[in-house]
């Protein structure tokens, strides 16, 4: 009791002295300087110092703490991660900070994320990121260049967006591929593939599994609203006449009367079908199919039939057999000999029901003719 009083003396006696408390040490070098008992050598004899050890229920009940008052907590079976113990899930050593106003762990190699790496991490319990719902965010030179949002963002009606870069502008960038893909539901996944190598520059739109290939939209329209396509590539089984893909511009299939242009939504290659609503030529206000304010000018040729205007001189014009192909097809053919016969072959004429060659003569000089699936007829 002697010695301790003593020790109490004399530690009094040189902060009020010298400002500078020295435990086994005549000379302190800072505030309290404590040097060990033994410094070096194989003593088994302890050296250190203990910080006041508590549990977290302590810990969490504590008012009117210091700021940098330090603890040891040796128990989180105790209290709750709530509050001022917000930050204590484990055991170790916390300092307080009252900006804060919570206890804050001290970063070690095995709670903390290291500048040069970590090893032995778990990916089922160690993350970079938040524990509470704050948005994280990366910084260069203090600036912005990433943020991930735990908000819902008000446009898109998503929650967890990235932001890349700053208020003005921000770029993801890959040297010769980048790959953004979707895991989706029993249509598959889709992906984006921006490349620049294997001599394929631009976007490659890609789908895996499911029972659909591809939808790729453009659109505008409201959140939440029936989606209103400007652009649409559909490829899926089921499309008219069993044909798997076709482009769309304007509305989809259900709205409004579906879109305004459809190409490809029957046959293949250079044979599907380009479908459109009434189409004005000069008139922004088409009242037919085709209406055309103007004159109309066809490319003519002196013989076969890959030309709607047939100036041929005599011989014989070789109909196109009559079928589904060429419904609708017309042809308008002069004869532009001045003494011989041309014969257009295999046609019905006026106040006919039977196809027979007709002589187009000097004389009459041209005919129309039109195909309705399964005969050719004169109409003039």
């Amino acid at each position: 009791m002697k010695s301790i009083f003593t020790f109490v003396i004399v530690l009094f006696f040189c902060s009020c002295t010298f400002a500078q408390v020295g435990i086994n040490s005549a000379s302190p070098t800072t505030t309290l300087d404590i040097v060990a008992n033994n410094p070096t050598g194989s003593s088994t004899v302890t050296d250190g110092i203990l910080i006041p050890r508590v549990d977290r229920q302590r810990a969490q009940s504590m008012l009117s703490i210091p700021n940098a008052t330090m603890i040891y907590v040796n128990s989180v079976a105790t209290g709750t991660a709530a509050g001022i113990a917000t930050n204590i899930n484990s055991i170790g050593f916390y300092a307080f900070d009252q900006t804060a106003n919570r206890w804050i762990p001290f970063q070690t190699g095995s709670s903390g994320w290291s500048t040069t790496g970590n090893v032995g991490t778990t990916d089922a319990t160690n993350f970079l990121g938040t524990t509470d719902a704050t948005n994280l965010i990366l910084k260069t030179n203090s600036l912005q260049r990433l943020k991930i949002d735990n908000s819902t963002n008000t446009t898109t009606g998503t929650t967890g967006d990235i932001e890349i870069g700053d208020a003005n502008s921000g770029t993801i960038r890959a040297n010769k591929e980048m790959v953004v893909r979707m895991d989706g539901d029993g249509g598959g996944g889709s992906i984006l593939r921006l490349r620049n190598r294997f001599a394929e520059n631009g976007a490659i739109f890609e789908t895996t599994g499911g029972n659909y290939l591809v939808d790729f939209i453009f659109k505008t329209g409201p959140i939440g609203g029936r989606v209103q396509s400007n652009i649409r590539y559909e490829a899926r089984g089921g499309k008219i006449s069993g044909n798997t893909s076709e482009f769309q511009f304007g509305q989809p299939d259900s709205t409004n009367g579906g879109p305004t242009l459809v190409v490809g939504a029957i046959g293949n290659g250079s044979n599907s079908s380009f479908r459109l609503g009434n189409l004005g030529i000069g008139t922004v206000s088409p009242n037919a199919k085709l209406h055309n304010i103007g004159t109309t000018a066809f490319t003519t040729a002196t013989s076969g039939t890959n030309n709607t205007v047939i100036l041929q001189n005599a011989g014989t014009f070789l109909t196109p057999t009559a079928a589904t192909t060429t419904s609708g097809l017309v042809y308008i053919i002069r004869n532009t000999s001045a003494t011989a016969t041309l014969t257009v072959n295999n046609i019905i004429d006026y106040n006919s029901l039977v196809a027979a060659n007709f002589a187009l003569t000097p004389t009459l000089g041209s005919i129309i003719i039109v195909c309705d699936g399964t005969n050719w007829y004169r109409i003039q």
